[in-house]
């Protein structure tokens, strides 16, 4: 899993030119391919089709009967080819000769012939079936495909609006800073904690990681001051923050974005609730157990997502 720097306050969102580059990549991709598969199933149907009627047209045994004065006016038993204005006979007797439609008295074709032809006619005409059939298949499974490649596409969008909501939440962004000051600093950090303040250098205070844990306490009426506000701040925070983490867990299960691709923007704070993390135990479960205790259960849900027991271990039970 690829983890953030300690010190970003977020993903590296994707510039709006490179994911307009992407965007028509990707259109032009989904209208290119299926028009490619229609143009060789055309190609190819043409192909077929052509052969179908050169078949028709090609030479047939038969006899011809000349009219009387024409050549030697001995009828010709050979290979007939006709066209518009003429036809051809090839024979063993007189060769390959040339004869207008004029000079023909008529033409006795050969029955046996006929169905060689009509043979050949239908086994090309179910080769082009079976083309068809074959066609549909691959023009089915390349729809399938574009249509795949425009879900993720319609993924990733909808992830990038997330994640650019979630970034942008100046209260998530401070619970970030803190879990960061947890997990990095010994005392504590300078954090843009109090918003009513009208001078900005009011606003940013020094927040000491125990006040942090003091404040998430799940029994704040009875641990906390009525007039605390920095630990009402503090709790704020982490309520944004832990509800987006439920929001995500939510939108992996109904298949709305994937686990790796939310790990690419978030990473590094999933991992710091994770069992593994350089965040201090106590710390850790403070944190998840404030996320229990006021019933935002896909926090840890979403951390076990990241956190599965290999194969053999869960066979073994």
């Amino acid at each position: 899993m690829r983890a953030l720097d300690a010190h970003s306050f977020g993903p590296n969102l994707k510039s709006f030119r490179e994911v307009w580059r992407q965007f028509m990549g990707r259109m032009m991709s989904f209208l290119l391919g299926p028009v490619f598969v229609i143009a060789l199933i055309f190609v190819v149907m043409a192909i077929l089709l052509s052969f179908v009627v050169a078949d028709m047209k090609s030479g047939q045994p038969a006899i011809v009967h000349l009219k009387s004065g024409v050549a030697d006016g001995v009828d010709r038993d050979g290979v007939v080819t006709k066209s518009d204005k003429y036809l051809t006979v090839n024979s063993a007797a007189h060769g390959k000769e040339v004869f207008g439609w004029e000079q023909i008295q008529f033409i006795s074709e050969k029955d046996i012939s006929t169905s060689r032809r009509l043979d050949r006619i239908v086994d090309l005409i179910d080769l082009l079936s079976k083309f068809g059939l074959l066609a549909t298949v691959l023009f089915f499974m390349v729809g399938l495909y574009q249509y795949g490649q425009t879900q993720k596409w319609e993924r990733e969008k909808f992830l990038a609006s997330a994640i650019k909501e979630f970034v942008g939440v100046k209260s998530v962004r401070n619970a970030r800073l803190m879990l960061d000051s947890l997990a990095l600093y010994e005392e504590g950090r300078m954090i843009d904690l109090i918003p009513q303040e009208e001078k900005a250098k009011d606003q940013t205070v020094f927040v000491n990681n125990y006040e942090i844990f003091g404040a998430l306490t799940t029994n704040p009426h009875e641990d906390l001051d009525k007039e605390d506000l920095r630990a009402v701040a503090i709790r704020d925070c982490f309520d944004g923050f832990l509800s987006y983490l439920v929001t995500f867990d939510h939108y992996i299960e109904q298949g709305l974005i994937t686990k790796d691709a939310l790990s690419a923007h978030i990473g590094y704070w999933i991992d710091l609730l994770g069992p593994t993390s350089s965040l201090d135990p106590i710390f850790r479960r403070r944190v998840l157990a404030y996320a229990e205790a006021y019933e935002m259960t896909g926090v840890a849900d979403l951390i076990r997502k990241y956190n599965k027991p290999p194969l053999w271990k869960r066979i073994l039970g």
